[in-house]
């Protein structure tokens, strides 16, 4: 189709080639585009002003973790996110291992070969990282740790032991029984991510619950939003029963 052919040549071949090789690895994982920036240039736009925002979230198919900095005048960042935050920390410090992204759930990093990407060259030199994969425009490490989406331990800042889990829906998970006093769930660290009722408390950027008896984890504010989706329905019914009757 006409479209098809168009999008494919909006970004280079090997971006095509990293996607197709992550989407063989079928489990639940997070990866980290690098360079960490929101806005920044590729040479392969055939624009003049190569600048856009970073396309990395809204290209690959498996969940991003990438730059959400604006570096607007002396401002580096100003993110909120406690993702971010870590990350930007780890970069400060030259400190991205394997073992610091085990705890967002980074099985891979795609490093891009623009801007400052000699930055992270020292990726290279990780022992719990290694490159699998080169191309014209990408660099694709693995994580040598083995990573989850939840984690149980008796120390969180000790060993994670990965823990079995179901997801029932983007806003709902269960968990097998743990062994261990603590749960880790690696996504962003957010209060209404909730255990059975128990709101988690931030360790690192993510969400740390002490076990109890609940195998049930949701997101509570989505219930909030269905009140309003409803509320939103029923005027829309009503509108357009008053219109029809007109």
């Amino acid at each position: 189709m006409l479209w098809q052919l168009f999008a494919s040549l909006d970004y280079p071949k090997d971006w095509y080639e990293i996607n197709n090789y992550l989407n063989i690895d079928k489990q639940d994982f997070n990866v980290l585009f690098l360079p960490w920036h929101l806005y920044m240039d590729f040479k392969w736009i055939p624009n003049q002003d190569k600048r856009i925002a970073n396309p990395a979230n809204s290209f690959f198919d498996k969940p991003v973790i990438q730059g959400d900095n604006m570096e607007v005048g002396t401002i580096y960042s100003s993110s909120n996110p406690p993702r971010s935050k870590y990350i930007e920390s780890l970069i400060k410090n030259k400190s991205i291992t394997g073992s610091n992204l085990k705890i967002l759930n980074v099985k891979y990093v795609i490093l891009a070969k623009e801007v400052d990407y000699k930055n992270y060259m020292y990726l290279n030199n990780q022992s719990d990282l290694y490159l699998i994969k080169e191309t014209e425009n990408l660099y694709l490490f693995k994580n040598k740790n083995e990573v989850n989406k939840f984690y149980q331990t008796d120390d969180p800042n000790a060993e994670l032991i990965p823990l079995a889990y179901t997801k029932k829906s983007p806003i709902k998970y269960t968990i097998e029984k743990p062994d261990k006093e603590y749960i880790i769930f690696t996504e962003n660290y957010n209060k209404n991510w909730q255990l059975d009722s128990q709101q988690p408390n931030k360790f690192e950027a993510v969400n740390l619950y002490e076990f109890k008896d609940s195998l049930s984890l949701n997101y509570t504010r989505f219930r909030i939003y269905l009140i309003f989706y409803l509320f939103s329905v029923i005027v829309f019914i009503l509108l357009l029963v008053r219109l029809l009757r007109k």
